[in-house]
C-alpha cells in the first residue's frame, strides 16, 4: 500500500454534537497505523470546542497540538492553532502566542453557521501571514478567493470539488485544494480524474477530516480511480510532502510506519462517535 499524508485533521473534541465526537493524539495515531497513514497536518476541532473559559481553553487546545508536534515532529510535521473570533485581542494574542512560542505553522477555523465575517478575521490572518503560514479555513470559494488575494504571504488549503472552487480559487497561486472524506450519500462521491484535469495533479491533497468519517473510505476510492499511479501518489503524499517542506525544510517521509500506543478493538477504533477521552 503506498503511504497516505493526511493534509486535515483534527485532534480535541467537538461538544456540540449529542453524542461528543473527538479523538486524542494516540487515538489518531492508532487510527494512522491502521490505514497506512505515516504523517498528517493537525489541529484542534475547528468548531463546537469546548469554550467554557474562554481563551484559556482555546490555548489548552492549541498546546495539545503543540505537544503532538514536539513529540511526533515526524509524524506531525505541521500544527495549525484554533482562532476563535469572540475572544478578539485576546485571541489575537493567543495566536501570536501559539505560532511565536509553540512553533503552530498557522490557522484551522470554522465558521459558525457557514458565514464568514472577514472583517473580523484580518487581523488573526495578519499575524499568520507575518509567519508566512497556512491557513486552512472551511468557507466558501468566493471568500477564499478573497481573502488569498488580500493575503498573498499566506498559503490556503481549500475543499476542491465545487465549482465555485475551480472557477474563483484556481486561478490563485497561494491557493491549494484537498479532498477529503464526507458523510456517504448525495455528493459523497469524488471524480478524481475530473479533479487533475481541473486543477492539476500538482494542487491536490488528502485530508481524512478526521474524527468525522471514516476515511479509508475515500482511500479506497482514490486507489480505484480512473487516474495514472504515478497521480495517486500525488494526491496521496507527494504533493503534501512538497506542502511541508515550505514550512520545514528539512523534513523527510517516515519510511515505517506509525506504531500505535494501544491495541484498540477495531470496531471502537473505527467508530465515528467514540468515547470522550483525556488527552
Amino acid at each position: 500500500m503506498r503511504p497516505y499524508i493526511d493534509a486535515h485533521s483534527h485532534i480535541g473534541w467537538t461538544i456540540t454534537r449529542d453524542p461528543i465526537v473527538g479523538q486524542s493524539t494516540g487515538r489518531y495515531m492508532a487510527r494512522m497505523a491502521s490505514s497506512g497513514v505515516v504523517a498528517a497536518a493537525i489541529g484542534p476541532t475547528a468548531v463546537g470546542s469546548p469554550q467554557a473559559r474562554g481563551v484559556l481553553d482555546t490555548q489548552e487546545q492549541n498546546q495539545v497540538i503543540a505537544r503532538a508536534c514536539q513529540q511526533f515532529p515526524d509524524r506531525f510535521p505541521i500544527g495549525l492553532a484554533l482562532i476563535e473570533l469572540r475572544h478578539e485581542r485576546a485571541g489575537v494574542t493567543e495566536l501570536e502566542r501559539a505560532m511565536q512560542q509553540d512553533g503552530l505553522r498557522g490557522i484551522m477555523w470554522h465558521p459558525s453557521g457557514g458565514s464568514m465575517p472577514m472583517p473580523r478575521l484580518y487581523p488573526f490572518l495578519e499575524v499568520a501571514a507575518m509567519g508566512k503560514g497556512l491557513c486552512l479555513l472551511h468557507g466558501k470559494a468566493a471568500d477564499n478567493a478573497a481573502l488569498a488575494r488580500r493575503f498573498p504571504e499566506l498559503t490556503f488549503v481549500a475543499h476542491a470539488g465545487h465549482e465555485e472552487a475551480v472557477t474563483l480559487c484556481a486561478p490563485l497561486d497561494n491557493i491549494i485544494f484537498e479532498v477529503v472524506q464526507r458523510p456517504r450519500g448525495a455528493g459523497s462521491e469524488w471524480d478524481f480524474a475530473q479533479l487533475v484535469n481541473q486543477l492539476g495533479s500538482e494542487r491536490i491533497l488528502f485530508g481524512s477530516d478526521a474524527p468525522y468519517y471514516d476515511w479509508r473510505v475515500l482511500q479506497a476510492a482514490l486507489e480505484a480511480a480512473a487516474v495514472s499511479e504515478a497521480i495517486k501518489d500525488r494526491i496521496a503524499y507527494q504533493n503534501a510532502i512538497s506542502l511541508v517542506r515550505r514550512f520545514v525544510p528539512n523534513w523527510t517521509l517516515p519510511a515505517d510506519p506509525v506504531v500505535s500506543p494501544q491495541r484498540y478493538p477495531t470496531e471502537e477504533l473505527w467508530a465515528v462517535r467514540g468515547e470522550r477521552f483525556i488527552s
